[in-house]
């Protein structure tokens, strides 16, 4: 009996000890461990920190896209203002009486449409002449190497010139760089002298926007004076029997020289002086036509460097000596330059040669044109000028 009891009591005991291990591993399950939670907390710190710092990056993308965005639509804009400036500036240069196509494709206003009698014969004549002029003056400034024009419009034959004309003016590798718009053309050639003048009459030179007058305009006035482009060395015959109606019969033997003055003389003592500074090259007058009013007329100069090789070459209708502050100023007018090859018209009509370390008392003294008057010059012609000159 007491065996039974005994055993019983036992069986009781581990029940309990049983239960009560049950439930602290239950609880053990219910509460989290603390280490757990001590391992995580920086864990999380780790991911906010990585969370600011792509915020971050993302927020200066975003700015930096935003200044990229900015500066791509201004550029954007400054170029449609560019083509609308270019497109305004092209429709100025087309005549009133261009094709309709032309006015149409450049936003110009179209006329209205009205009738208009018949014109008569020598109306549509003189018309099929003037495109027929410019077709041969395309082809001769095309044929002399005049690369530096390009001849767009010759407008209507008029009696001795042909107008308005429009000349497109290039750099030396072919580029647009401006425009010579003038009422007038015509023409002056020396057949003894071989040599032409394309004189631009009433017009404007435009570069850069701005519209130039010739020399000679009056002041305020957007177009008016003359532009003389001088070409040496041409064979005027060509251009006379292409269009005879653009030269003048007093204008084949202009006027070069006076008579007061020994050109032989002035060319040799200009050589001289121009020699004296030859360390970056030097130039040299090749021909002088003569001289006219203590201007140089028919002028050409050769640019050679310090081993003496041929740079370029300037041909000029008149040139004019002038001191300067320091030094002296050779000016060239209405003439061309030739390098490569090619000829080139002087930008604004003129080609300026600067002498900043000539001595002006040996330049006085050798008597040059423009630097002293012929009664006082060493270089006159002895015999003075001819009667009545």
């Amino acid at each position: 009996m007491r065996t039974e009891a005994r055993a019983i009591g036992v069986a009781a005991l581990v029940l309990l000890a049983f239960g009560a291990g049950s439930w602290l591993g239950a609880r053990r399950a219910e509460a989290p461990p603390l280490a757990g939670e001590l391992a995580a907390a920086p864990a999380e710190a780790d991911a906010s920190e990585a969370w600011e710092r792509e915020r971050a990056e993302l927020e200066e993308r975003v700015l930096h896209l935003s200044e990229e965005l900015a500066r791509a639509t201004s550029e954007r804009v400054a170029r449609e203002e560019e083509f609308v400036q270019f497109t305004t500036m092209v429709s100025e240069l087309v005549p009133p009486q261009a094709p309709p196509e032309i006015l149409r494709a450049l936003g110009g206003e179209l006329p209205e449409p009205a009738e208009e009698p018949e014109p008569d014969p020598a109306t549509l004549a003189r018309l099929d002449r003037s495109r027929e002029l410019q077709g041969k003056l395309q082809a001769l400034v095309v044929s002399e190497r005049l690369d530096s024009l390009e001849l767009l419009e010759a407008g209507v034959l008029d009696e001795g010139w042909i107008g308005p004309v429009v000349f497109r003016l290039l750099d030396e590798s072919g580029r647009p760089i401006g425009s010579l718009c003038a009422d007038r053309l015509r023409m002056e050639g020396s057949r003894t002298g071989r040599s032409l003048t394309i004189v631009l009459e009433a017009g404007y030179e435009r570069r850069g926007g701005q519209k130039l007058p010739f020399a000679g305009a009056p002041p305020g006035v957007e177009r008016g004076g003359e532009r003389r482009m001088f070409l040496p060395h041409v064979d005027p015959r060509p251009w006379i029997d292409a269009c005879p109606e653009l030269f003048g019969p007093e204008d084949l033997t202009p006027l070069v020289d006076d008579g007061r003055w020994d050109r032989v003389l002035v060319r040799q003592r200009l050589n001289e002086l121009l020699a004296l500074d030859a360390e970056l090259g030097y130039w040299r007058v090749a021909f002088l036509g003569g001289v006219l009013d203590s201007e140089l007329r028919d002028v050409e100069l050769e640019h050679l460097d310090r081993n003496g090789h041929l740079v370029r070459r300037l041909f000029a209708d008149r040139g004019l000596v002038a001191l300067e502050e320091r030094g002296l100023r050779v000016e060239l007018r209405e003439g061309i330059q030739m390098k490569g090859g090619r000829k080139y018209a002087f930008l604004d009509g003129r080609y300026r040669i600067f002498l900043p370390t000539a001595s002006q008392e040996q330049w006085t003294a050798a008597g040059i044109p423009g630097l002293v008057p012929a009664k006082e010059s060493s270089a006159a012609h002895p015999t003075g000028p001819p009667p009545g000159g």
